[in-house]
């Protein structure tokens, strides 16, 4: 006894009387799923009428097979009416989603269709040609196929609750006449498998049992969108008219092309059936008498063959497919919530109109931008901009400024760094003659020291303006990233705020700039020092002479004097512009710009006319941040109507729940292996490519 049998039984009761304490069972847990199925298929249906599917995937049936397998039978035949479109060639030529939705009494079958919801349909022949209307309302009347779908909700009681979609049969050439594109096979396969490639669609394949299964092209097609195998279930039609002494039992018995679902046998009404006006309820009841009387078919289990059986199978497995899929789709929804409602933080409210509301929105965006600036230098932990920011935590800018602090001049301050390395002992005697002049000899000059040292001293300007200017670019650099964080909303105005920036800046890097060049110059201008050291120790930088080096020459003691006294008084000059510099940088640039950024940009913004004109967003902007809202609406309703409903965590049956779990682990283990093929894929790439580290590469390889 069919599911749907027994809950009509349950609902209606049998007037015989005569059920048996075992299909009573069976009742009571079909008329379970079927309450259940309803709920969550009904949760589906209103998170899709919410329009969640055009952001997050939801379960569904997919219909997959090429042109004249039966598909609109089969479909027909489970809905229980006749309502589709018949014909010649191409009929499905916009998909056809089917909600379907069981009627618990035998009151009049009725339809709506989305595109006429002011209109109840109750007559299937107008559903038949509202829909040949609708095809060719936006399909056009030659034949062409369109990827825009007709949503159809069918209330019957001889329908299960389910959601079907119908594709249109996958075409190979485009018929003659028709407005089909040279292309319509590739927009037919698409099509599919935008739907079919979906993990969270069930593939419903659609195959005719007349031809070798292993050659089908639906099947084909089903294996390479569904790798796994584990969510489509193979239909078998014209199963009455194949080869006389030939028969799909090896397939039904999933011997041949397997699939974890499993495969169902169906005969559909013939066409003759069709044109004699056989309703689908007679073509059932036909349906189950010829299985019954099949020498083959009749042999093998019942959940092989027959619509109810398919419908049954169908019911079972989307119920289920719901249970393990609703866990990730709450998952999603939250945290498709969640980054929507950060979007459109950062988008903010909408420009204001008036010149004074714009203004005041400008000073507050600048008070942003100059506590982020100071903030990010100083290494403050900042809110605003952590909602701002993207990327990955970077060092504070005070951390990077100091950086390059520390690296000036360490060259020149290492232990083994010999100022006078490249300075030959016949160039500090060349100077000493040069500079003796008519004063008596043996006493030298105080001019030979300075002509040396100075332009050693000299040098130091150099690293000393470049790590002025380092720092200037790189707190330029951040203003520059700041604001367009800041100002995001207004990308015209950026351009215009940062040359303001630009010139505060410029102005302070310009009086540091001076400030250092005079520090290094003082040096050379004016040489003297306090070091008591360097003071208290003089007499020792004079080299001792050795009894062997008594009758040395005078002038080599007086280099050797000379090279010592430079060397020494060097590393002290260092020792003091590598304190200076550093804070001449920090003081009168770093400080500087931080203390007067806000007040001047202030000034010298109220000033400029164009400020005001220039604070607007672009049209695109307030385009997303509507389509966000909306977006941000939507998953809003579908966070409260799947919080809506408690009992859809009532427990289930032990079979619903042994289904639930082989789904369950079929979807992890899918989940694994594509893991795993991805792991196989980037290995095999880097080992390709050189990259492992892990491995010795030969020098020659790219």
């Amino acid at each position: 006894m069919c599911i749907r049998d027994r809950y009509q039984r349950r609902v209606h009761g049998d007037s015989n009387n005569s059920m048996s304490k075992k299909e009573a069972e069976e009742s009571s847990e079909g008329g379970l799923l079927w309450l259940q199925l309803r709920k969550f298929v009904n949760l589906v249906d209103e998170l899709r009428d919410l329009g969640l599917q055009e952001h997050i995937n939801l379960p569904r049936i997919a219909v997959l097979g090429t042109q004249s397998a039966g598909k609109s039978s089969v479909l027909e035949s489970i809905v229980g009416l006749d309502f589709l479109p018949r014909g010649d060639g191409v009929v499905t030529r916009r998909p056809l989603e089917l909600r379907l939705h069981h009627l618990q009494d035998e009151a009049e079958p009725w339809g709506v269709f989305d595109e006429i919801k002011d209109k109840k349909f109750t007559n299937f022949n107008d559903v038949r040609k509202a829909i040949e209307e609708l095809t060719d309302k936006m399909a056009g009347e030659k034949k062409n196929i369109v990827d825009k779908p007709i949503v159809l909700s069918v209330h019957s009681h001889t329908c299960p609750d389910l959601t079907l979609i119908d594709l249109p049969g996958i075409t190979r050439i485009p018929l003659r006449g028709s407005e089909q594109p040279i292309d319509i096979e590739k927009i037919t396969t698409d099509m599919a498998k935008r739907y079919c490639g979906d993990e969270r669609t069930i593939i419903l394949c659609v195959v005719a049992a007349n031809i070798d299964i292993t050659t089908s092209e639906a099947l084909k097609y089903a294996q390479e969108w569904d790798k796994n195998m584990i969510r489509t279930i193979g239909v078998l039609t014209k199963i009455d008219i194949m080869d006389t002494g030939t028969n799909c039992k090896k397939t039904l018995m999933n011997q041949e092309v397997f699939l974890k679902l499993g495969y169902v046998g169906v005969k559909n009404r013939s066409q003759q059936d069709i044109n004699d006006k056989i309703r689908v309820q007679r073509g059932l009841d036909a349906e189950r008498q010829w299985f019954q009387n099949h020498p083959i078919y009749r042999s093998l289990p019942k959940d092989c063959y027959g619509t109810d059986t398919l419908t049954q199978k169908l019911s079972r497995i989307m119920y289920a497919h719901i249970r393990v899929n609703l866990p990730d789709i709450t998952k999603e929804v939250d945290e498709k919530l969640k980054a929507v409602e950060e979007r459109i933080k950062e988008l903010g409210t909408p420009l204001p109109t008036s010149n004074s509301q714009r203004m005041q929105l400008l000073w507050g965006m600048i008070n942003t931008f100059v506590t982020s600036f100071r903030n990010k230098i100083t290494g403050k932990f900042d809110m605003k901009a952590m909602a701002l920011k993207k990327d990955k935590p970077d060092l504070s800018g005070g951390a990077k400024i100091k950086s390059v602090f520390f690296n000036l001049y360490s060259e020149f301050a290492s232990p083994g760094y010999q100022v006078t390395k490249d300075l030959l002992d016949k160039d500090i005697e060349r100077s000493i003659v040069l500079h003796e002049g008519d004063n008596l000899s043996g006493f030298p000059s105080v001019e030979v020291f300075y002509y040396l040292i100075q332009p050693e001293i000299e040098k130091l300007k150099e690293p000393a303006i470049k790590c002025l200017f380092d720092v200037y670019y790189y707190l330029e650099e951040l203003a520059h990233t700041i604001l367009e964080k800041t100002f995001v909303r207004f990308p015209t105005i950026i351009g215009e705020l940062m040359a303001v920036i630009q010139q505060i800046m410029g102005e302070e890097r310009d009086k540091a700039k001076y400030i250092v060049e005079s520090i290094i110059d003082s040096e050379i201008g004016y040489m003297f020092t306090n070091d008591a050291e360097y003071n208290g120790k003089r007499t020792d930088i004079v080299p001792k002479v050795d009894e062997a080096d008594k009758a040395a020459d005078p002038t080599t003691i007086y280099v050797k004097e000379m090279r010592a006294r430079i060397e020494c008084y060097y590393k002290l000059v260092i020792r003091n512009v590598r304190d200076a510099v550093p804070k001449i940088v920090g003081c009168f640039l770093v400080r500087s710009i931080q203390d007067k950024m806000q007040l001047e940009l202030a000034t010298r913004l109220t000033k400029n006319e164009q400020v005001n004109t220039l604070l607007s967003e672009p049209p695109s902007m307030a385009e997303e941040r509507k389509r966000l809202s909306e977006t941000r609406d939507i998953l809003r309703k579908a966070v409260k109507v799947m919080q809506r409903d408690q009992d859809l965590n009532v427990s289930y049956s032990q079979t619903e729940d042994e289904l639930i779990t082989d789904l369950a682990k079929l979807k992890m283990e899918s989940k694994k292996k594509v893991e795993q093929d991805s792991e196989k894929t980037r290995k095999a790439a880097t080992s390709m490519f050189g990259l492992d580290t892990g491995k010795k590469k030969d020098k020659h390889q790219f």
